[in-house]
């Protein structure tokens, strides 16, 4: 640049400057045409950000723009058309600035040049994600919903339906990434257009601060609803369905949430109780009327409650192979399944899920034990009240809008509370176990926060509601281990391994047997040698020898009680009578049912055959009203039939003959 006062900066006194006509040339640095009074900081390639008290600006030498409130808002592209620079120079000053001292950014020194393209990989500062449906960030909980807005643009209004959060704080955010980055917030998943089910008026009342919730009130309109439409024995179900209803608004707090199983003949109301749960739960979907991309697609954006009803009329394979894993993952926090979609380039791609929601299945013939693993049980029987019977929930009544809004105020206000007792609470009880123990403890939480906002129960009382749901859950485990007739023989043979294992030495089978065969009244036909055999194979014993005729197997004291300990079974205590250890076992009193006998065996035989001439299978709860057997003793009979191989189970509580 030639020096001189008049001329100083000017472009035709510039060493780069080559004239093509008068006052016109081009610069030979940058190859830009320029005037002759043209001075280079006019075409200055460094760029800068300048913070001040009106906000960021972006200087490229003489020129600026600016201001922008959050160096977020500042956009690469847009400014370096606005400035005449390369939108890599102004990403680069952004970088920069991230760096600054001032800014809690860690970023790597390296950038990497593509052609077009500068990255810059950052390690910290990352905007949090947000889930679009319902979740807490930054110990803020927000709900998703769309609201009606006049959106004005170029001089024109439209009315248009746009996603917002409220939050607990009583805000309302625009689900915008303009508006989210400026909370340092990201939306972790595209925004589903859902109808929406907490209505505007409720929704201008929380935001005004008029809107209160009433923990005691809530919990009494959705108990209320369950015991207006649907009949069960047990009064305990009504608070359970009551608190898992409640439960679909906070399940994302817990680590896993438990599935609901509807079983029961035809015409019991199953699908009556999918029909009061959708007009509650949160997001709630029936899948029957839904592809199978679509339920992925609205559970994990959605959060959706998903209702299956008749499950077993799933005649597309490659569908309920798809639902079967979601259902074998989705009830614990962070499972996600994988799919192949196709992308716009006709590409196959696996892609992740989540699929962690609450769910409700309802159907006839029972589900495979898997899954039932991942089910609180809940069997139905035809009702006798006319009056529940007659009645039938109204989609349009205002009552479910009004339960609704007051969920949805429950949880926004209260979600701390319920928080901190899911990171304090803990069960002191041993009788039921870790793996059963992780679907009920959400049910247990909320019993224990509704019993502290209810004016008239202390936690410690025998009537308190988490006493009545811990009583409900330890019925349901023995209801599970006693149905579950291909482990009680397990069962009862590891208790008589803890009675007459008391040395680590090789024990023989038959000595196995016969001390086994003392916890029964009657002669077992399937308790044999070689049942006693494959069934230690099974849990664990594998060296074995063969002595004459028969086998010994190595058993060790310790591993029989590692074993016991696993499945929650307990030592009998020295100086127990043999009948004492009868009367505590409730396993070995569903084995020694007086039903056990020839006639009752041809009975159950003859009613399954008779059923096969004319359907596929019979159910047990068939059988049952057939036969006038007790359960426990027809599920013994049934487990001796299976296992002699004269009937097979078609599907979990379905019998029919063997071919």
């Amino acid at each position: 640049m030639v020096s001189g006062s008049e001329y100083k900066r000017v472009c035709r006194n510039c060493l780069r400057f080559e004239p093509i006509a008068e006052n016109i040339g081009n610069c030979r640095l940058d190859g830009k045409q320029v005037n002759a009074e043209d001075s280079c900081e006019n075409f200055c390639r460094e760029v800068e950000l300048l913070n001040n008290s009106d906000g960021w600006f972006v200087l490229a030498g003489f020129r600026a723009a600016g201001p922008f409130q959050y160096l977020e808002e500042i956009d690469h592209v847009s400014v370096a058309e606005q400035l005449g620079v390369e939108a890599k120079e102004v990403f680069k000053a952004k970088m920069r600035a991230y760096r600054s001292p001032s800014t809690p950014i860690n970023v790597d020194d390296g950038l990497i040049e593509l052609d077009n393209l500068t990255i810059h990989p950052i390690f910290n500062g990352l905007a949090k994600k947000v889930h679009p449906a319902i979740g807490v960030v930054d110990d803020i909980a927000y709900v998703g919903v769309h609201l009606p807005c006049i959106v004005s643009s170029k001089g024109e209004a439209k009315e248009r339906e746009l996603p917002f959060l409220i939050t607990s704080d009583r805000k309302k955010i625009l689900c915008n990434q303009e508006v989210l980055n400026r909370l340092k917030w990201k939306l972790e998943y595209r925004v589903v257009s859902l109808e929406n089910r907490w209505s505007l008026e409720s929704i201008e009342a929380f935001l005004n601060g008029t809107a209160k919730a009433d923990p005691a009130s809530v919990y009494r309109m959705v108990k209320k609803a369950w015991e207006t439409y649907i009949e069960f024995e047990d009064p305990a179900v009504y608070d359970f369905l009551t608190l898992w209803t409640i439960g679909t608004y906070f399940f994302h707090l817990f680590n896993a949430y438990p599935y609901v199983y509807i079983g029961g003949l035809k015409r019991t109301g199953k699908t009556k109780v999918l029909t009061v749960a959708s007009l509650m739960c949160f997001n709630a979907i029936f899948s029957n009327n839904l592809s199978t991309s679509a339920i992925f697609r609205l559970i994990q954006s959605g959060r959706c409650t998903l209702l299956m009803d008749e499950t077993e009329k799933l005649a597309n394979k490659e569908r309920a192979s798809e639902l079967r894993n979601l259902l074998l993952s989705g009830y614990k926090r962070g499972a996600k399944v994988y799919r192949t979609e196709k992308t716009s380039k006709e590409r196959l791609v696996p892609e992740a899920f989540e699929v962690y929601s609450p769910k409700m299945i309802a159907n006839i013939r029972g589900i495979e034990d898997v899954l039932e693993d991942r089910c609180i049980t809940l069997i139905m029987k035809r009702g006798k009240n006319k009056q529940i019977l007659n009645s039938e929930p109204q989609v349009n009544d205002p009552l479910w809008q009004e339960i609704r809004n007051g969920l949805y105020l429950l949880y926004l206000t209260y979600f701390g509370e319920v928080s901190e007792l899911t990171e304090l609470y803990v069960y002191s009880g041993k009788d039921i176990a870790e793996r059963e123990l992780e679907l009920w403890k959400p049910i247990f939480i909320l019993a224990k926060f509704f019993d502290s906002t209810f004016p008239h129960t202390s936690q410690g009382s025998e009537s308190s509601l988490y006493s009545l749901m811990v009583e409900f859950a330890r019925q349901k485990v023995r209801e599970k281990q006693i149905e579950n007739m291909t482990e009680t023989g397990e069962y009862i043979l590891v208790q008589t391994l803890l009675k007459i294992v008391n040395e680590n030495r090789y024990y023989k089978v038959k000595e196995i047997k016969d001390s086994m065969a003392t916890y029964f009244d009657e002669e077992q036909r399937w308790l044999t040698t070689a049942w006693v055999g494959r069934a230690l194979r099974r849990l664990g014993f594998t060296e074995k020898r063969r002595v004459g005729t028969g086998y010994e197997y190595l058993i060790k004291t310790q591993a029989v009680q590692d074993l016991a300990e696993r499945l929650g079974i307990k030592p009998q205590e020295e100086g127990q009578t043999q009948q004492a250890e009868r009367v505590e076992s409730p396993l070995i009193k569903a084995c020694r049912q007086p039903a056990l006998t020839e006639e009752n065996f041809r009975l159950v035989l003859g009613k399954i055959r008779e059923a096969c001439r004319v359907k596929s299978y019979i159910t047990t709860e068939e059988l049952e009203h057939q036969t006038g057997l007790n359960r426990d003793g027809l599920l013994e009979i049934l487990n001796a039939l299976e296992k002699e191989g004269k009937i097979l189970q078609y599907h979990q509580g379905c019998w029919k003959l063997a071919s």
